[in-house]
């Protein structure tokens, strides 16, 4: 608990120090009405006074309320400056929030709150990071590619959310809220165009129809080309094709009753599926270069199999509220989504074309909701109910072609061994109970108490397949020993419960100004290794000690929200190497701790300064391990159990303990700087953003040829808007240096000579945005 002492004086320390700088850069006010240049945008304004910061509202804790009084740390982003930033997915956003980071893996997506996220690289894992579209969970990480576009605002919630979101939402939430129809016709059109080729058009029209019906329609469409190229033929890679249409019809027939239907449809097929080499290890080499073949020379372009992916994602959803006079107000959510991907990428990124694997996706999910909220005396109430199902399956089918040896094809190349072919069906039923009270001890204090128990079952019918035999002609082979087609099935199944409290203790010492404290729990769901063959993992559990303060000063021109946290991570799923598998185990812990300031301030009319820090501090307490890089090798005496060989020895494993957690950067800083200037035909609004983050590591072990070392990351805007034209327009330059750096990062296997290959961030780009509204 030391470290949560410290952690705290830290963030009080900062919140201070920002408090002195601000009294002696701000001196006198001067009034006039502020510019919010920042990401983080109010989805209400208001009344806002001389140069006031907005206010934002937010719906994180399943009620509107001030994000000011919302006693959680989070990041709330606004809808049009996401648009003007170019933000088309949920990594365009990563950089400006505290202790966050995103990258990829041949198609999913690695979302990582506070040094907890997906690190898994195996088809239908689980996430940690909740993403929730209008009130629907989204099951799969590869929602984080969908789109983003007519958007009201962005929630980010760090933590984790067990109370009220459930599982998979251990390190965090991330909450999509489209934009409603509003009272009034509005319409807008924006089209954007940059280097690369990219052409962008996205447009929204919404209003009434009737006195009690509203509808709204937006659409969205992308096309850009590759970073990158094969380099045997010159097609591109890296590059964008996709297109998102959403409807939402609102009807309110009373003052007690109202309902919202939202339908979207989003689909993309690109060549973004692929891994790039980052690095190789010592002492190692490809091994298709020893035939001959070739890596790419430059880390954006790629060598064999030209990757694909191609995404469908769509659903319906429900909301109903009914008023119940004094028993308060019944919720409904009611949601059914579809997700499909299928893609391929290349093994081994050489040159050799005889090793693609192709992956596939599929889920179906249904969703329902009830929830109640009223007030009894000095009691804020919320009672729910939740029920989730979702049928899905998971696959990979690397293939490898023996000529990659100098053994001869046949006339068609399709000599070759298929294995091993690997996934299953799985189906999770989960339900839940919560409630979370609020009660108002004092107008200033009060208490959050916070339950949810959960129950899930989970089944799976899982095969390997290793098809030896898959050749056109017989071929006498010397490095082959043909074996019958070899398949295996099992069906498992598993039944998981938790339950997850929470209580919060905040204080309003100024109607501007409060703190607080908490204490949660979260989880994340156990599961199988599909196609492995393996007995099924068990969920983890995170425990959080967090506090913080929110506070708006000098008539709400500085904003300053710090929070301070404590983790206690036990039963982490991880990856263990077997052999030539990397299975998932509940094998380590770990402890994670630090802060985060979120600092905005207008000292003057029209100037607004933004500034974001985070400091993490984490480390494995218990994690043991074989490292495939040194096969057979192992600290002293250190052993694990084999799966394989339950009644052996063991095999030989590195103690981790000690080590930080992959995806968890210790300091990252995001800083802005905004000026307005009110020209006789429009306001014209210079704004600079600088992110540095510190060294990140892609694996448990800390190795040097798997890391990002620190770098700096600078984008430029030039905002353009004429508000009595309705006419808008953004010159912007992303990646102003054309830094090169990682976003994610796998060591491959001894058979593809453990290459370190991953994904990268985009170069410099640069472009025009125009936006028309009506």
């Amino acid at each position: 608990m030391s470290n949560l002492k410290l952690c705290l004086r830290a963030g009080i320390g900062a919140t201070a120090f920002a408090m002195g700088l601000w009294a002696s850069v701000a001196g006198a006010q001067v009034a006039g009405s502020a510019q919010d240049a920042s990401g983080q945008i109010p989805a209400a304004e208001g009344d806002q006074g001389s140069g006031a910061i907005a206010d934002i509202i937010v719906t994180a804790e399943r009620r509107e309320a001030s994000v000011q009084k919302t006693p959680i740390a989070m990041t709330a982003l606004g809808g049009d400056m996401l648009q003007k930033n170019q933000t088309v997915d949920i990594e365009g956003f990563a950089d400006s929030i505290p202790n966050v980071t995103f990258g990829k893996n041949t198609g999913s997506a690695k979302i990582f709150i506070r040094g907890v996220g997906l690190d898994a690289i195996t088809p239908g894992s689980d996430p940690r990071v909740a993403i929730y579209t209008d009130g629907i969970y989204q099951p799969r990480s590869q929602a984080a590619f969908v789109g983003l576009f007519d958007l009201e605002r962005v929630e980010v919630l760090a933590g984790p959310q067990g109370t009220l979101y459930g599982r998979n939402a251990t390190a965090g939430a991330i909450n999509l809220i489209s934009r409603n129809p509003g009272d009034e016709f509005n319409a807008y059109a924006t089209l954007s165009a940059s280097n690369y080729g990219l052409m962008r058009a996205e447009g929204a029209v919404g209003g009434p129809i009737t006195d009690t019906v509203g509808a709204r329609i937006a659409v969205q469409k992308s096309v850009r080309q590759g970073y990158g190229e094969m380099i045997d033929t010159g097609l591109d890679v890296d590059d964008e094709n996709s297109f998102g249409v959403r409807g939402k019809l609102t009807f309110k027939p009373s003052e007690t009753f109202d309902a919202t239907i939202v339908a979207d449809y989003y689909k993309a097929d690109d060549h973004t599926n692929g891994l790039h080499v980052l690095a190789l290890t010592p002492g190692h080499v490809p091994t298709p270069t020893l035939f001959g073949y070739e890596n790419a020379s430059n880390p954006r372009d790629l060598a064999g199999t030209r990757p694909e992916s191609h995404i469908r994602a769509y659903g319906v959803s429900l909301t109903a509220n009914l008023e119940l006079g004094s028993l308060g107000k019944l919720t409904s959510v009611s949601g059914w989504r579809r997700f499909k991907q299928d893609g391929v990428y290349d093994a081994d990124q050489t040159t050799f074309a005889g090793t693609p694997a192709p992956i596939r996706e599929n889920s179906e999910s249904w969703s329902q909701e009830l929830r109640i909220t009223g007030s009894v005396g000095i009691v804020d109430y919320l009672v729910g109910a939740y029920y989730f199902k979702e049928d899905a399956f998971a696959g990979i089918d690397p293939t490898i072609r023996l000529g990659m040896f100098g053994v001869p094809l046949d006339a068609g190349g399709l000599f070759y061994i298929r294995g091993p072919l690997y996934g299953g069906d799985q189906t999770t039923k989960a339900w839940a109970v919560f409630t979370q009270e609020t009660i108002n001890l004092t107008d200033k204090l009060g208490i959050d108490l916070g339950l949810r128990f959960s129950h899930e079952r989970r089944k799976i019918s899982e095969f390997t397949e290793f098809d030896g035999d898959n050749f056109t002609t017989p071929i006498e082979n010397p490095l082959y020993t043909p074996n019958p087609l070899y398949t295996s099935f099992l069906d498992q199944s598993a039944s998981y419960k938790s339950t997850d409290p929470k209580v919060t203790v905040h204080y309003q010492f100024t109607p501007q100004t409060m703190a607080y404290v908490t204490f949660s729990k979260g989880f994340k769901s156990g599961g199988f290794n599909a196609g492995f063959l393996q007995a099924p993992f068990s969920p983890e559990k995170l425990t959080m000690y967090e506090g913080g303060i929110k506070a708006d000063l000098f008539d709400r021109r500085l904003r300053a929200n710090v929070a301070a946290f404590y983790y206690d991570y036990s039963n982490l799923q991880v990856n263990i190497t077997e052999g030539i598998r990397l299975i998932t185990r509940n094998a380590a812990k770990a402890k994670l701790y630090g802060f985060e300031g979120q600092f905005t301030a207008v000292p003057v009319d029209d100037l607004r300064l933004n500034l974001n820090l985070s400091y993490l501090h984490s480390e494995y307490t218990n994690y043991l391990t074989p490292n495939p890089l040194f096969p057979g090798q192992s600290d002293p005496g250190v052993t694990i159990p084999d799966s394989a060989n339950p009644g052996g020895p063991g095999l030989p494993a590195f103690d981790l303990s000690g080590n930080q957690l992959a995806y968890a950067p210790k300091y990252k800083i995001d800083g802005e700087i905004a000026y307005t200037i009110h020209a006789g035909f429009a306001d014209i609004t210079p704004r600079a953003n600088v992110t540095w983050t510190s060294r990140t590591y892609f694996s448990q072990f800390n190795e040097p040829w798997a890391e990002q070392p620190s770098y700096t990351k600078v984008d430029a805007f030039l905002d353009i808007e004429n508000k009595d034209l309705g006419l808008s327009g953004t010159i912007f330059v992303r990646n102003l240096t054309n830094k090169y750096y990682e976003t994610s990062g796998t060591v491959s296997s001894d058979f593809l000579g453990y290459q370190v290959v991953g994904a990268l961030g985009a170069p410099r780009t640069y472009g025009v945005t125009l936006t028309k509204r009506f």
